[in-house]
C-alpha cells in the first residue's frame, strides 16, 4: 500500500530525475546518480536492485558519471563502491544557474547530508582527476576558511598547470581563503610574498622534500596528490582532518 510519504518522495525523485534529464543526462545516469544520493554507497548490486535495472545496464552508464566527476569509486573492504559526489558538481558541468535547479538543489543536498557519516575515500585519477581535487576545495572552502598545505614539487611551476583560473582568482588575488603551506627552500625562492598566505619550509638539513606529492586540509577533507602517476585520492571525515591539522600547526610551531 503507498502511502502519502512514499507517493510524495517518488514524486519528488522523478521530478529531480527530469531536472537531470534536461540538463542533459540520460535517464539512467539520473536514475543511478539519485540513487546514490540516497544511498550514499553503494555497490553494482545494491544500484541494481534500487533502481530496478538490469546489472549490465548499470555498468554501462557509471564510467560516463565517473567521466563527469558525479560519482566517485571507493572500496569497504574488497569490495568496490560508487559514492555520489555532492550535487554542486552539476552547477560547474553546465555553467549556467536555472531557477528549477536551485529550487531542487536543496532537496539533493538533504539527501547528501544524509547519507552515510563514515570516512569516505575518493580516488582519482589523470590530469582531470587532480583538477578535480582543486575544484572539489574550491566548492568546499568559503570566504573566511582556512586551508593547510604540504608541498614537495621539484619543479612547482609545472604543478601550477593543474590549477583552476577560478582557484587562483579566489585564493590568491581575492584572498578569500587563509592558507599556511609548508614545502621546501626551493619553491620558497620561487614564491612571492603575497598577503593571505604564509609559507615556512623544511630545512634542506633534514629534508631536500623534494617528491612531487601534495596534501592539502580544508574544512573536513584531506586530498593527497602524487604529481608523479597523476593519482589523488580525497578523505572526507571531519575528525581525521581535525587530527591532521592539528598534527600540521605542531610542525608549523617547530620551524
Amino acid at each position: 500500500m503507498y502511502t502519502k510519504n512514499s507517493v510524495i518522495i517518488y514524486y519528488n525523485f522523478m521530478k529531480n530525475s527530469e531536472l537531470l534529464t534536461g540538463l542533459g543526462l540520460n535517464k539512467y545516469e539520473s536514475k543511478i546518480y539519485l540513487t546514490l544520493l540516497e544511498l550514499g554507497s553503494a555497490q553494482v548490486s545494491d544500484i541494481s536492485q534500487q533502481t530496478g535495472l538490469h546489472r549490465p545496464i548499470v555498468y554501462k552508464f557509471l564510467p560516463g558519471l565517473l567521466e563527469k566527476n558525479l560519482i566517485a569509486e571507493s572500496w569497504k573492504g574488497k569490495r568496490k563502491v560508487y559514492i555520489a559526489e555532492s550535487p554542486s558538481q552539476l552547477k560547474k558541468m553546465f555553467g549556467d544557474f536555472s531557477q528549477s535547479f536551485d529550487s531542487a538543489l536543496p532537496e539533493l543536498m538533504r539527501a547528501y547530508s544524509q547519507s552515510n557519516s563514515r570516512p569516505v575515500i575518493k580516488f582519482f585519477t589523470g590530469r582531470k582527476g587532480i583538477v578535480h581535487v582543486y575544484e572539489d576545495i574550491l566548492a568546499t572552502c568559503k570566504k573566511g576558511d582556512i586551508l593547510y598545505r604540504y608541498e614537495s614539487p621539484k619543479h612547482y611551476r609545472a604543478h601550477k598547470t593543474y590549477v583552476p583560473k577560478e582557484y587562483i582568482d579566489r585564493f590568491r588575488d581575492k584572498m578569500e581563503v587563509e592558507r599556511f603551506i609548508i614545502t621546501n627552500e626551493m619553491t620558497r625562492k620561487i614564491k612571492a610574498e603575497r598577503l593571505g598566505r604564509i609559507v615556512k619550509v623544511v630545512p634542506a638539513k633534514y629534508d631536500l622534500f623534494l617528491y612531487d606529492i601534495t596534501q592539502i586540509i580544508y574544512v573536513d577533507k584531506i586530498a593527497f596528490i602524487d604529481y608523479n602517476t597523476e593519482t589523488a585520492l580525497i578523505i572526507e571525515s571531519a575528525l581525521i582532518a581535525q587530527f591532521q591539522k592539528q598534527l600540521f600547526k605542531l610542525l608549523w610551531s617547530k620551524i
